[in-house]
Parts: structure tokens; sequence; C-alpha cells
């Protein structure tokens, strides 16, 4: 912890203050552009954020036809779908308020403002479709498989995936799921096992206490699922 206050106060000291647009350095949105404060958001301008990610990003990438961005926030891993990705559609979910604006401005820094691929419903993601909320499964129509599925939504994931039944057993859905706590992945791992798939859970990296951001969380790490269909799917 000694280390992780004494790099904050560091980068406090060199980095600028203030959100402005910046080309990422790296990783899945190397030469993007984004609006950025690097006194929290270093990792991104560098390529680093969430990098324990970017090998399965890559992989279950492949082939898709439809994304869904649950928790989309600022847009990152919606840009990834829309500039790196195949998909014909890709879904943005996200519901708060403070975060579209920003979303809608770092779209359009890369001129996808205006891309017929991209549906964003300012709804939470859950296991009901009402006003303010959206179930998985009411997407069925529009999402072609393969399909990958990012969800970080802080505690809400076993909701969701209540509320994704049948997506669940569609024939290649492809699961990157954040969870917050070691019961959530628990609860979450057992209703992907009862639907047929392989999951593996991916640590946070060793490196994290040097580079870290202004949002440290006790716990967090992400499962990432396929389904077993006709033999064992490797991951």
């Amino acid at each position: 912890m000694g280390i992780e206050r004494a790099t904050r106060n560091l980068k406090h000291w060199i980095l600028p203050h203030g959100r402005t647009s910046r080309v990422i350095h790296g990783g899945l949105l190397a030469g993007l552009t984004m609006e950025l404060d690097l006194q929290h958001q270093s990792q991104c301008w560098l390529g680093l954020q969430e990098r324990e990610l970017h090998v399965w990003f890559r992989r279950l990438s492949i082939g898709v036809r439809s994304a869904v961005d649950v928790g989309a926030h600022d847009g990152m891993y919606t840009l990834y779908f829309l500039a790196r990705t195949p998909a014909t559609r890709v879904v943005a979910i996200e519901p708060d308020t403070g975060c579209i604006d920003i979303f809608r401005r770092n779209i359009a820094l890369n001129g996808l403002e205006e891309d017929r691929r991209l549906d964003l419903l300012t709804k939470f993601a859950g296991d009901v479709t009402e006003s303010e909320h959206v179930a998985l499964d009411s997407l069925i129509p529009i999402l072609e498989q393969p399909c990958l599925v990012k969800v970080d939504i802080d505690g809400g994931e076993v909701a969701l995936l209540r509320g994704a039944r049948e997506l669940l057993g569609r024939r290649d859905t492809r699961w990157i799921i954040e969870v917050h706590s070691e019961e959530l992945e628990a609860e979450c791992a057992k209703i992907l096992a009862d639907a047929e798939y392989r999951t593996t859970t991916v640590p946070k990296a060793w490196w994290r206490s040097f580079i870290p951001e202004l949002r440290p969380l006790e716990f967090n790490r992400w499962v990432v699922a396929v389904r077993v269909v006709g033999g064992l799917q490797k991951l």
C-alpha cells in the first residue's frame, strides 16, 4: 500500500491535470483517440489498462458478428469492438448519465458517431426489461452469433446472468466478466458451469502496484467463459 500511495503522489506532481484528447500509445486501442485525464487514466493512455485481458479480447473477438459492452463507461471497449473487430452490431449499455457525454465524445473523436453498427442503451443491465432496465435476453433478435459480451457493472453480474438465460444457451456466446468479490465470482462461475461453459479466472497483474489508478478496488478480477458444445473448447 505504501508503494501505491507513493506512486500516486508522484503521478500527481508529474502528470498534467485535466481531461483532453490524447492518442493511445499501445494495447488494444493503439492509435485511437480518447479524452483522458492522465491523473486518473495513465494506464489507458499507455495501453496498460486491464492489459491482463488483452489476449482474451483478441482471442475471443475472432470472427464475432456482434458484441455487447455492458458498463460501457467512457467507451473504451466499445471503441475496440467498432474499430478492431469484425462485429456488425455493437451494443453499448451505460446507465450513468455522467458518462454518456464522454462516451459520445470519444466515439466522435474516432469518426464513429454515425456508425450504424452502434446501439447505445442508457439503462441498467439486469434480470428484467422495463423502463430503466434491460435484460440481455431481450437483445437476442439483434445479436448474431458469434457474440462477445464484456461485463463491468460493479456487483450486478449475477443479476445480469440471470437475465441472460437464453443468450447463455446460444451456440457461440463468449463472456469476459469483471467480478468484485469472491462470492460473486463463485456465483457467476456456477451459473456459467450450469450452462455448459468452461471458465478461466484472470487475476490482477503484479505491476498494478507500480502504475495504480486513483480508484483502487479491494477485489477485482475477471471470469472468461466459452460454451462447451460437442466436446471441450479450449480457452
